[in-house]
């Protein structure tokens, strides 16, 4: 019993470490985007430091499920999710943009119903119902049927179903290990930039790439490896229900950062919005 409660605390502050890190991981990549370098070459660089460093602290036992096309499926789907995050953090409002993000009950229920045959509850529909709700607050203005969405939220919403998808192949995809998961996610992170590259150039302001800019990716790239394995620990160590609670406080740490670094204001129809959506995660994890 006290070994079990040591591990809850244990699994709750990994958690907590890495809901921080994400909650706070949109500042460099604005940084960078400030200074020329666009998300995807940020993606690129900060993905591929972390697989460098993977090799050496974070090692796969075997490279044999790399011939799997399984695995490239889910290195597209987490691929996708992380490029629409890091686009949607940098041209869109913080809070919001996670607020969009955390949709996931709308998009979980039929992922999981095609692809694990999982049985669709009330509370599932209930919470799809008022996580929709939220959204439409959140989106809404005079002319929304008729104007074409922002930038920003469109990638927001992308990131959020590929983030839905990503956890449902993930437990899919059972016979894959954490770190094969881990690996493909930070592969197909690297192979998705490199095809649209030609499409996003590189307008670098000043001397071109200097030592600032290497350090901050070498930073992302370290927190990103290190995030991935605390992460990945800390849900061996908690119940999955109890963990989808903790991951809305990355929410908190969006806004606060938005706030005191970038000057953003959270509106109140993005706060009701935010209720309603919020609302919807804690049902569904119920």
């Amino acid at each position: 019993m006290f070994n079990q409660k040591i591990n809850n605390i244990k699994g709750i502050s990994f958690l907590l470490f890495g809901t921080i890190t994400w909650g706070l991981i949109w500042y460099p990549y604005r940084l960078l985007d400030d200074i020329g370098m666009s998300a995807i070459y940020s993606s690129l660089f900060s993905f591929s430091i972390a697989v460098f460093l993977g090799l050496f602290f974070y090692r796969l036992d075997s490279f044999s499920n790399l011939r799997n096309w399984h695995f490239w499926v889910y290195a597209l789907v987490g691929g996708i999710t992380n490029i629409s995050y890091a686009l949607a953090v940098i041209h869109g409002e913080l809070v919001r943009v996670m607020l969009l993000f955390f949709l996931s009950p709308v998009w979980t229920i039929p992922f999981t119903y095609l692809l694990l045959k999982e049985k669709i509850f009330k509370k599932n529909i209930l919470a799809a119902v008022l996580s929709v709700f939220g959204a439409f607050i959140i989106l809404w203005h005079p002319g929304l049927l008729i104007s074409k969405i922002a930038i920003s939220d469109f990638y927001a919403i992308i990131g959020g179903i590929g983030f839905a998808l990503t956890n449902v192949l993930a437990r899919y995809y059972n016979h894959f290990t954490v770190k094969e998961k881990s690996y493909s996610i930070w592969l197909g992170v690297i192979f998705i930039t490199i095809l649209i590259i030609p499409f996003f150039p590189l307008n670098l302001l000043g001397s071109g790439i200097n030592i600032n800019i290497l350090v901050i990716l070498f930073l992302l790239g370290l927190a990103l490896l290190i995030t991935t394995m605390v992460v990945q620990l800390g849900l061996t160590m908690i119940e999955a229900v109890k963990a989808s609670p903790i991951f809305l406080f990355e929410i908190i740490v969006v806004g606060v950062s938005g706030y005191y670094l970038a000057n953003e204001m959270l509106s109140v129809k993005d706060f009701l919005g935010g209720i309603f959506i919020i609302l919807g995660v804690l049902i569904s994890s119920k």
